[in-house]
């Protein structure tokens, strides 16, 4: 008993080291405690890095997800929002929304998952958090995945759920996205500029995912302190995605297209992500098209840093909203 109650006074004195070294290094490197646990001792022990660094055990990976996808909206969020599901063209679709109240706004969230995983509980987080910011009704579609499907038939289901009962009144849409959804959002907008369509009234980027080569030597520079990504598992799941079309072929790598006569993009990224580059290029590129556009970089944060429980990701979110608001009031205007 007393050399249990040593060991347990020893770890309350390393606990309580660790914490107030973690304060002080945060009070000095200007995140917050919770970020700088996040970073560097939560996702460093979920071992994401180190199977992200693996492409050749990606395949084995899905197999894992496919037996749990998707994540579901939980018990406390259907008690808090009104949740249907629809099924278009076989495939599953959410619609969330404000059980009481709300505005007319719709926005269309594309989940993140690599282009091959499935909707994850950190994304019902992001929904809520946009939810609670605007009053709109978000769609969550459940898209096709790699390697069962490849870009073609994600974008030709996205082609028809935009046709499709549940988006009505483009001028009153938001496609918003994280990571691989980044990409697609940015992808379904270039695909209606070229066909002469109606385009939604702005783009919401989190972390996004645009040049599928991964090759910026910024991107390599990034890597060692990215806690998350790797660019092996990346483009090895790019790969799958794309099948067989070349990497930095438009209609995959969306930062290779047009850019020009977008609709007004915000973009969310952090400094320790390795996708970091894409969103300076986007904004970059965006900015020389003279399109309205808003880059919020955020020192030191991880990839989709928005679905996790700190101070930042809140204040990122706040910014979010305050974009959506913006478009769809100039729109009205």
């Amino acid at each position: 008993m007393a050399k249990n109650a040593e060991r347990a006074a020893w770890a309350a004195v390393a606990t309580g080291i660790v914490a107030v070294g973690l304060f002080a290094w945060s009070r000095t490197s200007g995140i917050s405690v919770q970020a700088r646990l996040i970073n560097d001792v939560v996702l460093p022990l979920s071992g994401m890095k180190r199977r992200a660094g693996d492409g050749r055990d990606l395949r084995r990976q899905i197999a894992l997800h496919r037996r749990v996808e998707p994540a579901r909206p939980s018990a406390r969020l259907r008690r808090k929002f009104a949740i249907d599901t629809f099924m278009v063209d076989g495939v599953e679709v959410f619609q969330v929304r404000p059980r009481v109240g709300g505005s007319d706004a719709t926005i269309l969230y594309l989940h993140g998952g690599a282009w091959v995983f499935d909707v994850l509980a950190p994304h019902w987080w992001i929904v809520e958090s946009v939810i609670d910011r605007t009053g709109a009704r978000v769609v969550v579609p459940r898209y096709p995945l790699a390697p069962e499907s490849t870009w073609r038939e994600t974008y030709a289901f996205l082609d028809r759920l935009l046709d499709s009962h549940l988006i009505t009144g483009r001028d009153r849409l938001i496609i918003a996205g994280d990571s691989a959804g980044g990409c697609l959002s940015v992808g379904m907008a270039q695909r209606l500029r070229a066909r002469g369509g109606a385009l939604p009234a702005g783009l919401l980027l989190f972390s996004p995912a645009l040049d599928l080569t991964f090759s910026d030597p910024r991107v390599l520079a990034i890597e060692p302190h990215d806690p998350m990504l790797a660019v092996a598992g990346c483009r090895a799941a790019g790969r799958l995605w794309a099948a067989g079309t070349p990497l930095n072929d438009p209609q995959v790598s969306p930062l290779y297209g047009p850019l020009d006569d977008l609709p007004p993009v915000a973009i969310f990224t952090g400094t320790r992500d390795l996708l970091h580059p894409d969103a300076t290029r986007l904004h970059e590129r965006l900015a020389r098209a003279e399109t309205s556009v808003a880059l919020h970089s955020y020192k030191d944060l991880c990839h989709v840093f928005v679905a996790a429980p700190i101070p930042e990701a809140a204040r990122a979110l706040d910014q979010a909203g305050l974009f959506i608001r913006d478009c769809l009031s100039q729109d009205r205007a």
